[in-house]
């Protein structure tokens, strides 16, 4: 009688064990890059980790060389990123949240001065993220945004300095 009542006992809870090893098996961070703005020489890599069910959090940077000579720029920006997935399940669906960093312009003027421009960023972001494959471990994320600097523009005399631009996003990585 106790082995039937320890048989049954066993075959009613395997289901529930191995929906537990499921949900403990899904990927809980991606590691990620943005292939396609990389061939445009702009290196973007993110770090993103659930800390809630519906929430992460995450840090990236981003550096961007443009011309030589008199044309040149460099971007360069690290940033903090809280999402929240309204579905209720982070790193996978829509998500949307913002980010707080710091960001450094450098360029050189029309009379052949470099002059630099750092100070604090703030972003809006929508976006959303897939993990793929059997195990869930591959990352695709679209997303746009808006990203803002609080740096004055009069700080480059060249006038060609903008504190508010769009944002885009199509990184591929690794979950884990």
């Amino acid at each position: 009688m106790r082995i039937r009542v320890l048989t049954i006992a066993i075959a009613a809870l395997s289901p529930l064990a191995a929906a537990s090893a499921q949900i403990e098996a899904a990927p809980r961070n991606v590691l990620s890059f943005q292939p396609l703005s990389a061939m445009l020489t702009v290196y973007s890599a993110e770090y993103e980790r659930q800390t809630a069910s519906a929430v992460s959090l995450g840090v990236g940077g981003t550096y961007w060389n443009i011309g030589e000579g008199s044309d040149d720029l460099t971007y360069k920006s690290g940033d903090l990123k809280l999402r929240y997935y309204p579905q209720g399940v982070a790193l996978r669906g829509f998500a949307f949240g913002g980010s707080v960093g710091f960001t450094t312009v450098t360029g050189t003027s029309d009379t052949g001065t470099e002059e630099t421009a750092s100070g604090a960023s703030f972003g809006l972001m929508l976006e959303y993220q897939w993990l793929m494959g059997a195990t869930r471990n591959f990352a695709l994320a679209l997303g746009v945004g808006a990203k803002a600097l609080s740096v004055k523009e009069e700080t480059f005399s060249s006038g060609d300095f903008t504190a508010r631009y769009p944002t885009a996003r199509i990184s591929v990585g690794y979950a884990f």
